[in-house]
């Protein structure tokens, strides 16, 4: 399945691109409470518990309260891998403080505050509508009945939803405070890294359009000329024309491997797209089950294991594998193909050498394109 975003008839107006402190902070709070899916910011989500944020992001600082990370677990649903819309920018721009982004939340008006909620809580919005699902009997029923499939957390988030939704409405404002304050530095070093990589953003969308330039934000997006569109891999599909639907993107560093892309019905489109460290590659499933490929068979993982420890030359490896040097020709073939070896040259002399980067991040590579 596909989230299709159409171009045709947009123009550069259509497409705000910027920051959004809310946004930032609910993919942090969602890296916190679904740690194990985050392999880049693990150590920081752990040492939130610890009273030691050495990770990426993140430096020493104090664990987060008992309390807090009490009520940030209660609420989870609501920053979960369905985000809650209004905790992304809804209809406004972005680059606005936090305390307004928390306002439009503070003025949804209370029925459509409990529908997105609910959606959040029941893990998505493709089922029965929850429009009425504070006075509508049938609603209820059908939200407490999903919620309490996911998990019991759910279905308490539910209940307090339909009992007393301004009560919640105000706990998770206060909560949203809270964290903001409580991760404060870390959440100012995302904001920085973030605008330095803004102008280089919006200079490709003008240079590029639109349609070339989301398309590189992510290994999981295609550009398609005829008609002209975006194509995101995921697990819903969803077309939004962007010409009349506003599309919004934002950039965000504890998103990552995540690419979120929002299209509710009256709000505006929004992807948030993850930005990697300095110099990290962006690897897409294709390569990484390319690599995995070439690793299973026998006489590669012999090779591999030669070369992991010195570099050497195909009339080496054959002599220590017993295989014949066009056997061994062809694997390293394969392995150079799939990124795995470097290659020096000395003379009439070739030789191999295992990369071991890219040998040690292919676990990590793989969850990175499986949770994308």
């Amino acid at each position: 399945m596909s989230v299709v975003l159409q171009l045709s008839g947009a123009v550069p107006a259509d497409v705000a691109v910027g920051a959004s402190p809310l946004a930032e902070l609910a993919a942090a709070l969602h890296a916190y409470t679904e740690a194990e899916h985050h392999p880049g910011t693990l150590r920081w989500a752990r040492g939130l518990d610890a009273g030691d944020t050495h990770g990426v992001p993140g430096s020493p600082g104090a664990a987060l309260a008992p309390g807090l990370r009490l009520r940030i677990m209660d609420l989870a649903p609501l920053w979960a891998a369905y985000r809650a819309r209004y905790l992304l920018p809804m209809s406004a721009g972005p680059d606005r403080p936090l305390a307004a982004e928390l306002a439009d939340i503070a003025d949804l008006p209370l029925p459509r505050f409990a529908e997105l909620t609910g959606y959040a809580v029941r893990g998505g919005n493709s089922g029965p509508p929850l429009d009425q699902v504070l006075h509508d009997a049938t609603q209820r029923d059908s939200l407490l009945a999903a919620a309490e499939l996911r998990s019991t957390a759910r279905a308490e988030l539910a209940r307090r939803l339909l009992d007393a939704p301004e009560a919640l409405r105000a706990d998770l404002l206060t909560l949203l405070a809270e964290a903001a304050e409580a991760l404060e530095p870390d959440l100012a070093r995302a904001a920085r890294t973030i605008g330095a990589h803004l102008p280089a953003l919006r200079t490709a969308l003008a240079h590029s359009g639109p349609g070339e330039a989301l398309a590189g934000l992510d290994p999981s997006a295609s550009y398609r000329a005829e008609p002209p569109r975006v194509v995101f891999d995921k697990f819903h599909h969803g077309i939004v024309n962007v010409a009349i639907t506003r599309l919004l993107v934002l950039p965000s560093v504890f998103g990552r491997p995540h690419l979120l892309v929002k299209h509710e019905p009256g709000a505006a489109a929004v992807v948030q797209y993850p930005l990697l460290p300095e110099g990290a590659a962006r690897p897409g499933y294709a390569a990484v089950h390319r690599r995995l490929e070439v690793l299973r068979d026998p006489g590669r993982q012999r090779i591999a294991r030669a070369i992991a420890r010195e570099p050497l030359t195909p009339s080496e490896l054959a002599a220590r594998s017993g295989m014949t040097l066009p056997q061994v020709s062809r694997h390293l073939s394969r392995l150079r193909e799939a990124g795995l070896v470097t290659v020096d040259r000395d003379g009439r002399r070739t030789y191999y050498q295992l990369d071991l980067e890219p040998v040690r991040r292919i676990g990590e590579d793989l969850l990175t394109a499986l949770f994308r």
